[in-house]
């Protein structure tokens, strides 16, 4: 019977359900997928940039453990105030407070157990699809990496369900100390937020010290080592909400004492704000955090995607090397955008190879300068004398002619001299392109034809391509965890913050009826709520970025020069804000469509 009659209210509450639902089964997938991540070990073992990263996965866990359990927290609450009057009711037609707290677990628990199971199920598929995609466009292949993996179900799972339960037990708890008429009138109950300007100075000033606790803690993570990550995990969070509950109220109650707020729907719009605010602080707080780990997160993925291809071109002077080119790779050769292209003639015999001194005058050998430091240079082309003094030693020259154990001397002679050597003849092609990463598609099939057919030392790289994929090798797990988790934390940002908007809305549909019923226009009440939900997304929005500003600082140790965690985040902060933007417009049409009064209502 009470099995029938959790079902039954679930049912008649489809709509407000759905919200719940909807943010609940994204929270259960996107554990999963870093749970799937986080608990390979298999995974972690065998990509060796990952496996140093592993610390990182660790703390990613705990936070997002914690996200979960606040998530929950609100879910739950906004499950019990939809049907605090319900529940009210039942009493009043002499339902025990047993019978009724059984009815709360039940459709808690249900609710729960149904959202889990499909969030794994969402989980899987997006493990499977969208890190394959991932995966494919950034050129990467890492191994021991599973759509599903069983571990992961389990501790997602036993995660979900066993916070249900616990939020079960909470809501029985509190039904039984509730009395019937508070449960009848909770929807009319006012909560007007109280400003102490004392408490609130020590508050701001605690939350600016933290702040800074934490953003020095990021800044010198070489001396603080992976002490940093948690310091700068608790400071700011706690310097986050501190600050949050000291400014923002008492910048709304200053804006209701100026002529703006008398002007349409302003007073309103504060007055609303005045209310929202306070209960919004804590999923405010991890909003903002979610914002500056999602963006810094895919800031550091889309600067190791950038930078990599520009370091590899540092790294030596031509970037592919072809011997004996055949007619499908000449016409590949033809395709890339070169800044310089030289073909040699190499005479092998035994462990020397010959150049002709002609060719070497005709297409001189280009030469990377360095630093006294090692910082790569501009590429130059020395005259043939100075090649011969210095140059003819230079690895990238040894590498044009290596053997099955090393590279050939090099010995360079007059063309009647050449032309009268015995030994092996090859032609080698080397090719210096514009742009790296514009040619990337060109040059891995060039690569693959040309280490068929000539094999090389283990360990060995001939070229600036080689060098690439050497370096994504090391760095393309990192690469490849930055937009993960980037793209994990935005799509859990959107649900907390969506979540948290709408379950509010409901309760707002009785005061813009009202403004409906006194004559405010339908456009004014749409502009106030766009401002009132926009302040909302903006206050998380501006923390973030000042945090990811602090916390690139983090990254500088392993984005090593030429590298930098800075350089081009201009674009990548745009795109972020504009899937930012569009979550922000897909929230504001669905509070619109909630609580704006049809004509009907009139």
């Amino acid at each position: 019977m009470l099995g029938k009659l959790a079902l039954a209210g679930i049912k008649n509450r489809r709509r407000d359900y759905l919200v719940l639902l909807a943010g609940l089964t994204m929270s259960a997938a996107i554990f999963y997928m870093f749970a799937n991540l986080a608990t390979n070990q298999a995974f972690i073992k065998a990509n060796g940039a990952i496996s140093s990263a592993s610390a990182v996965f660790g703390f990613g866990a705990v936070l997002l453990i914690l996200i979960t359990v606040v998530y929950i927290m609100y879910a739950n609450s906004f499950l019990l105030s939809m049907r605090q009057h319900d529940y009210g009711l039942f009493m009043m037609l002499g339902a025990t407070r047993k019978r009724v707290g059984e009815l709360v677990f039940l459709e808690t628990l249900i609710l729960g157990t149904v959202a889990t199971a499909i969030g794994i199920a969402l989980g899987l598929l997006m493990s499977k699809f969208l890190v394959g995609f991932l995966l494919n466009a950034l050129g990467l292949h890492l191994s021991h990496l599973t759509a599903v993996y069983l571990p992961a179900i389990v501790a997602t799972a036993l995660l979900y369900v066993g916070l249900f339960i616990l939020a079960s037990l909470f809501n029985l708890v509190r039904l039984t100390r509730t009395t019937v008429l508070k449960l009848l009138h909770s929807d009319e109950l006012a909560n007007q937020p109280k400003v102490n300007p004392v408490r609130q100075l020590i508050q701001g000033v605690l939350g600016i010290v933290f702040l800074a606790i934490g953003y020095w803690a990021m800044a010198a993570i070489t001396d603080l080592k992976l002490t940093a990550i948690p310091l700068a995990l608790v400071t700011i969070t706690l310097g986050t909400y501190l600050l949050f509950r000291a400014t923002i109220l008492t910048i709304i109650r200053a804006l209701r004492r100026t002529s703006w707020a008398k002007k349409r729907l302003n007073g309103f719009l504060l007055g609303q704000l005045n209310f929202r605010v306070h209960n919004y602080t804590r999923m405010l707080t991890i909003v903002s955090l979610l914002f500056a780990m999602a963006l810094g997160a895919i800031t550091v993925g889309s600067g190791y995607h950038r930078q990599l291809p520009l370091m590899a071109e540092k790294t030596g002077t031509y970037t592919i090397a072809v011997h004996d080119a055949n007619a499908h790779e000449q016409k590949l050769i033809d395709q890339l955008d070169s800044a310089y292209t030289a073909t040699y003639t190499q005479k092998r015999q035994g462990k020397t190879v010959y150049y002709n001194a002609a060719e070497l005058k005709r297409q001189p050998v280009e030469q990377r300068a360095y630093t006294k430091a090692g910082m790569a240079k501009h590429v130059s082309r020395q005259s043939f004398s100075e090649f011969k003094k210095s140059g003819i030693k230079d690895l990238d020259f040894l590498s044009l002619a290596l053997g099955k154990v090393g590279a050939y001397t090099p010995k360079i002679l007059s063309a009647a001299q050449f032309k009268r050597q015995a030994g092996q003849t090859v032609t080698v092609t080397t090719v210096r392109v514009k742009h790296l990463a514009a040619d990337l598609p060109t040059l891995k099939r060039l690569n693959r034809l040309e280490t068929a057919r000539f094999s090389q030392p283990a360990q060995m790289t001939v070229g600036n391509y080689q060098n690439f994929v050497l370096v994504l090798g090391i760095f393309g797990g990192l690469e490849f965890i930055g937009y993960f988790l980037g793209i994990a934390f935005l799509a859990m940002l959107a649900s907390c913050l969506m979540f948290k908007i709408l379950s509010g809305a409901p309760g707002d549909q009785r005061r813009y009826r009202m403004l409906y019923k006194v004559g405010v226009r339908h456009g004014l009440m749409r502009h106030g709520i766009a401002k009132e939900i926009g302040i909302l997304f903006l206050i998380p929005g501006i923390m973030g970025i000042i945090d990811v500003l602090f916390g690139l600082q983090m990254f500088k140790p392993l984005m090593a020069a030429p590298m930098s965690p800075y350089q081009g985040i201009g674009w990548t902060f745009l795109i972020f804000i504009g899937l930012y933007a569009i979550y922000y417009l897909i929230t504001l049409g669905l509070y619109w469509r909630i609580v704006l009064p049809k004509s009907t209502d009139a």
